[in-house]
């Protein structure tokens, strides 16, 4: 008798919603636009998020130090 495999289940994918707003004439290029390229608005703002996150995505956010902020170290040379 051979012996049936047990089915690995799937992590769950966490999905958000944004919301955001537009002008008049920027929802109307989208939709002529989709219209065109035969898509949904969906569709176009995830491809485009997409294609901007591989580019951009790996990029650090630059931290801004103020010239009144203290530093740690700062600290530790003024002790000895």
């Amino acid at each position: 008798m051979v012996k049936k495999k047990k089915k690995v289940k799937r992590k769950k994918v966490k999905y958000f919603k944004y919301t955001l707003s537009i002008s008049k004439p920027e929802k109307e290029k989208i939709d002529r636009y989709c219209l065109v390229h035969k898509t949904t608005t969906n569709k176009l703002l995830k491809k485009a998020l997409r294609d901007f996150l591989k580019r951009y995505g790996h990029h650090a956010p630059i931290e801004h130090v103020t010239k009144n902020q203290m530093n740690i170290f700062d600290i530790i040379e003024a002790t000895n």
